[in-house]
């Protein structure tokens, strides 16, 4: 049985899955559907809930933003027990199939269940019934109900959005970047620079009335929803600008990583292996050497 607090009820359909900082959201129509899989520490949690909230249909496709270790992760555990098919981008579909690829989201998922104190995960098998997903495509989920597929690089080259009408739920995974427990935001620009923030501002056209952030929170309202990605656009440009300052003053990349590590994540509340933050760090400052015609 999973406690209650760990199923809340986001929107008519929409269940989140409440595993700590690595929330999941069930879609419940004529076809179920789960946005991302988080990790595999969380998966028995995941396993119970699914179980309990679709006793007799089972679950029919899982949906992913992309293929970090803390979204697909726990895909790799629970599709051979429930059989799902797995729909991402064209990107992320290439990337799930490189034994490499799952080797190092195994390896990260390790070092989590570690760090942590919990059972690490046994070693990945291959992903099964892959499905690649592009701009504009449609999934139908009941004769009222449908899903939206938008691309959205710039977190990395693989991510998508969903959005689901005609509630117009919007699940950005990484695209919007970390909102803290606290409210503060943390930028997540790992690939391209430029193709972030126009997927942030792409994004912020959808007029969805509901945001279900890929960690801690749901965010309510039109209005709100509009205000965060806003806020959220201009503290992306902030940390361009402090780390543009950093390269015009001499700072090594790896420096400047640290030293965003240090005023970043001093007390996170989505933590990972600190070798996944300083990756992301590391990639963040790449992304605006490229932007500046720096390399």
């Amino acid at each position: 049985m999973v406690q209650s607090r760990l199923i809340q009820p986001v929107s008519l359909g929409v269940i989140g899955i409440q595993i700590p900082s690595f929330p999941v959201y069930l879609l419940r129509f004529d076809r179920s559907m789960l946005v991302d899989s988080g990790i595999t520490t969380g998966v028995s949690t995941l396993r119970t809930a699914l179980h309990e909230l679709l006793p007799e249909t089972g679950l029919d496709t899982l949906l992913l933003t992309h293929s970090h270790w803390d979204h697909a992760g726990g895909a790799f555990e629970l599709q051979p027990q429930m059989n799902f098919s797995v729909k991402a981008s064209h990107r992320a579909v290439e990337l799930l199939q490189k034994p490499r690829v799952r080797e190092f989201i195994h390896h990260l998922n390790r070092e989590h269940a570690l760090q942590n104190g919990a059972e690490p995960p046994a070693p990945y098998e291959p992903l099964q019934k892959l499905e690649a997903l592009k701009e504009n495509d449609r999934l139908d989920l009941d004769d009222k109900h449908w899903i939206q597929v938008y691309e959205t690089p710039g977190h990395t080259r693989c991510s998508l959005a969903f959005l689901l009408y005609p509630e117009k739920v919007l699940f950005p995974g990484d695209a919007v970047g970390v909102v803290e427990r606290d409210g503060s935001i943390k930028p997540l620009f790992l690939s391209d620079y430029g193709a972030y923030e126009a997927s942030l501002e792409k994004l912020g056209q959808l007029d969805a009335e509901c945001l279900c952030f890929a960690h801690n929170r749901v965010l309510r309202g039109k209005e709100r929803v509009k205000s965060f990605l806003a806020a959220s656009l201009e503290r992306t440009r902030q940390v361009r600008d402090v780390i543009r300052q950093r390269l015009d003053a001499g700072m090594e990349r790896e420096e400047i990583a640290e030293v965003l590590y240090a005023e970043e994540f001093p007390r996170p509340t989505v933590m990972g292996p600190r070798e996944a933050l300083i990756i992301n760090l590391r990639a963040m400052v790449l992304a605006v050497e490229r932007e500046v015609g720096a390399i």
